[in-house]
């Protein structure tokens, strides 16, 4: 397993890191993000980020080979009801850090039938606590956004 993805599984059952990336934010810079995994001890690469953040797969599924390699699991509950009631799609809130963390409570399942999208790919995203439910791309995205 990457120790990005490593680094990222071990923010999901570690709350204070998570705040810490999550202060970060979506733009972080590679520097902040190597300097913080360093200090609980990961080594991430500028390359692993970058390839990471151009990843046509963003969407914080883990292929077999990490799942495998995954100790346990953590809580991806980024549900926050002063933030996310609010929200008409999926947004930093729901994905987290790199798109790596995504809640709990958002489902995207395959969704066949959106005529005029071309060959991308297209999903419908459901927020199950209430707070959007939508058609979108793999990421999130609506068309055209």
């Amino acid at each position: 397993m990457s120790q990005l993805i490593a680094f990222i599984e071990k923010a999901k059952s570690d709350k204070d890191l998570m705040a810490k990336l999550d202060a970060l934010g979506e733009n972080a810079g590679a520097d902040e993000i190597i300097k913080l995994a360093k200090e609980y001890s990961f080594t991430v690469t500028e390359e692993e980020i970058e390839k990471q953040k151009s990843s046509e797969d963003s969407s914080g599924e883990l292929s077999e080979d990490e799942l495998e390699s995954v100790a346990g699991g953590g809580s991806a509950n980024r549900y926050n009801p002063d933030v996310c009631k609010d929200l008409p799609k999926t947004r930093f809130e729901c994905v987290g850090f790199m798109s790596l963390c995504w809640c709990d409570h958002h489902r995207r399942t395959h969704d066949p039938i959106s005529p005029g999208w071309g060959t991308k790919a297209r999903y419908f995203h459901t927020c199950v606590m209430g707070a959007y439910s939508y058609r979108g791309d793999k990421e999130g995205g609506r068309r055209g956004q």
